[in-house]
């Protein structure tokens, strides 16, 4: 691995995506830059992946990093976890007697899934391990997005494995103590128990809207811990659910030892930056493409990654091949026959060099030349209306509202996005030379969203309007 080395991480939720960046330096991991976007719902399929790949491409330019080094995480309510006990005979084949066993730890068919697993503990007759099933429509959906903007990611994880390998990165594991992960959604929480600094449990549940920790006290004893265990339970709570009010409210039982936000010491992020605990498992997303982490798991589809791993071979032959040849060289020399051929041909290169230079550049004009010309008809064949109707958007809409998707048709226009006040922009729309019956495609509603790290309530519109004769000629 690099000296310096950064890696990306993009963790799908099912309402919000976050984006993190590690960077690797003589030793340290830094947290460059983070964000926290909404996103539309999934039923709204091809608006959300317009977004997202828009929010992407924006963070990638931003930081201008590389599109090779990006790990992902997909949401856990998408995948299954199972805690599984084998015979140590099947270990030599472990992968195939878990594909083969698929229909019995899942609903699903063999052959229909991505997995991955990891070995907790080795016995001299038994395995234990845990597996993580998922659909391969649901990834290939994924890959396939990530596929049009030029991404291939190196691993696809689970949030709650990025934070377990976060969690143990900062050792925060203690042998005689338990630890709780908790993780705090909108709509799910999730509990991750470990014992002995091993994974025993994993629990992901619906929040109800009340009683959220009278639930998530009762969740605690179905994992398992005995009444002489709580004592010395501390639980790490994190994620966008997690507020005062509940921190306050878990503290205050007495069976447990603490609660507390999750370690973040050992990742250095700039002065000033606070609420890291929010997005916890995000930020170990990207942090299995800069260290050796505590679980190895990876749901990217196993033909892929052994491309990737068999890359280091083809090139460890040609640079065997190339450092033989050169010792070759070395050992008997060059002969003076050769020698003197290789003078004329470089004679003659050196001649020649002043013409092939000329030809080259009298191409490069010509291809330039070629783009500007194909430029040039592209716009005197684009209907000149888009222009003017860009521009009369511009000048009629307030600054305060965000517009995240604009459609043309021809004698149609249709903007979607979010403001102050949906409701001020019919009659703004209707004062414009170029537009005629404007209209709401759909209601208008509320909805909280992130700007510059402060949640403000916005009204979605999605607005349709007739483009009036001027300005739609060719």
């Amino acid at each position: 691995m690099m000296i310096f080395d950064s890696c990306l991480g993009i963790d799908f939720r099912q309402n919000h995506l976050a984006l993190t960046l590690l960077k690797r330096s003589f030793g340290r991991i830094r947290l460059v830059d983070y964000g926290i976007h909404p996103v539309l719902p999934e039923h709204q399929k091809e608006e959300r992946q317009a977004q997202v790949a828009s929010l992407i491409n924006t963070f990638i330019s931003k930081n201008q990093i590389s599109r090779e080094r990006v790990s992902i995480s997909i949401p856990r309510e998408k995948v299954i976890v199972r805690f599984i006990k084998l015979p140590i005979a099947t270990k030599e084949n472990l992968r195939k007697v878990l594909e083969y066993e698929t229909p019995k730890y899942t609903p699903f068919e063999k052959g229909e899934t991505c997995f991955d697993y990891h070995i907790l503990k080795e016995e001299k007759e038994w395995l234990d391990l845990f597996a993580v099933f998922v659909k391969r429509v649901d990834i290939d959906h994924y890959l396939s997005l990530l596929k049009k903007i030029g991404i291939q990611p190196i691993s696809v994880q689970v949030p709650f494995i990025a934070a377990l390998n976060l969690f143990f990165y900062h050792e925060a594991a203690k042998e005689k103590e338990v630890s709780v992960l908790l993780d705090v959604s909108d709509l799910f929480f999730e509990m991750n128990l470990i014992q002995e600094r091993k994974l025993k449990e994993t629990l992901h549940l619906p929040l109800p809207p009340e009683g959220k920790e009278s639930k998530m006290m009762n969740t605690l004893q179905r994992l398992g811990l005995k009444g002489d265990s709580l004592p010395k339970t501390e639980v790490f709570a994190y994620g966008l659910g997690v507020d005062e009010q509940m921190l306050a409210s878990l503290k205050e039982i007495d069976q447990i030892k603490g609660v507390f936000p999750p370690p973040l010491d050992r990742i250095e992020a700039e002065k000033g930056t606070s609420g890291l605990h929010k997005f916890y498992g995000s930020i170990g997303i990207p942090l299995k493409g800069l260290v050796k982490t505590q679980f190895d798991l990876n749901l990217l589809p196993f033909e892929m990654r052994k491309k990737v791993r068999q890359l280091g071979k083809p090139l460890l032959i040609i640079l065997t091949s190339i450092a033989l040849l050169l010792s070759l060289t070395w050992g008997i020399g060059v002969s003076m026959r050769y020698r003197k051929e290789l003078n004329t041909i470089a004679t003659e290169i050196k001649k020649r060099k002043p013409e092939v230079e000329a030809v080259e550049k009298l191409q490069k004009q010509k291809e330039e030349l070629g783009k500007e010309i194909s430029g040039l008809e592209k716009v005197k064949m684009e209907a000149v209306g888009k222009i003017e109707i860009l521009r009369e958007l511009t000048q009629t809409l307030p600054d305060t509202i965000w517009i995240w998707n604009f459609k043309f048709t021809g004698r149609e226009i249709e903007i979607s996005g979010f403001a102050d006040s949906a409701s001020d922009l019919i009659p703004l729309l209707d004062r414009s030379p170029l537009f005629e019956k404007v209209e709401f495609m759909s209601p208008v509603t509320k909805e909280r969203v992130m700007i510059k790290g402060e949640a403000k309530e916005k009204e979605r519109f999605k607005i349709k309007a007739k483009v009036e004769g001027r300005g739609t000629g060719s």
